[in-house]
């Protein structure tokens, strides 16, 4: 039996692009896109969490396990939570339902981190970061790391501050794994007053002295909040396509 779990909080209900999950994106949705990834990672089963008997319809058609949890679910880790609670996997990788090209490898190494390093509360991905435009967007959470790739912050902030040389940047990616320990006692967390400036929840684990390792990856950031943002993941796909066909 696997000890992973893969969960992914689809709410069709999202506040600034309402039914994202369902938009179309070439030739799947934008969730089937995100629920075909975890399933090339191969840790573990699939299964999608969410408030709406659409996407459970929807995710059945395509092949998917899917379960309704509350509509009062506060944040993905909380739906997370609620459809895992329940299981025996040790550990449970929280995978977004709005980026749809996370590859199954960065999903494999952020399951590996847990397996691999007992220190690890949490486990995540960052990318590096070199664009100077997403490096000042307030949109990009930006991670600082320690040497050991131990996740010393995250913020909206283009961080760490560069008075003397450059510094290495990273992007994080929305992706995250948990030991079953560790996933509920973030939930029993109240939010800290960081997360809540920052509006980033991961600050609620640093603040309560979890820690969070990252692996470091290659990733096309694409994360789908507004239909402008699906556009431009459309212009991604085409050329992903393009170069596959040569």
């Amino acid at each position: 039996m696997s000890s992973t779990l893969i969960v992914i909080p689809a709410r069709f209900h999202s506040t600034r692009f309402p039914g994202k999950v369902l938009a179309p994106l070439g030739d799947k949705s934008v969730l089937e896109w995100c629920w075909a990834n975890a399933v090339e990672a191969g840790v573990g089963p699939v299964l999608i969490a969410t408030e709406d008997e659409k996407v459970v319809i929807a995710a059945k058609q395509f092949g998917a396990e899917a379960v309704l949890t509350s509509p009062n679910c506060v944040s993905g880790s909380d739906r997370v939570f609620e459809a895992s609670k329940n299981t025996d996997f040790p550990f449970v990788i929280n995978i977004q339902a709005d980026q749809p090209f996370l590859t199954a490898e960065t999903i494999r190494s952020v399951a590996q981190i847990l397996k691999n390093n007992p220190k690890a509360d949490l486990s995540t991905a960052v990318i590096a970061l070199t664009d100077p435009l997403r490096l000042k967007n307030p949109n990009v959470v930006k991670a600082v790391l320690a040497q050991d790739n131990h996740c010393l912050y995250f913020s909206r902030s283009p961080i760490p501050f560069a008075r003397n040389g450059k510094p290495d940047y990273f992007e994080h990616l929305g992706i995250y794994g948990f030991r079953k320990e560790s996933l509920k006692k973030f939930i029993d967390l109240k939010p800290a007053p960081i997360e809540m400036a920052e509006s980033l929840e991961q600050l609620r684990a640093l603040d309560a002295g979890m820690t969070i390792y990252a692996s470091l990856t290659s990733e096309i950031p694409c994360s789908i909040d507004t239909p402008e943002d699906l556009e431009e993941a459309k212009q991604i796909l085409k050329t992903n396509l393009k170069i596959a066909e040569n």
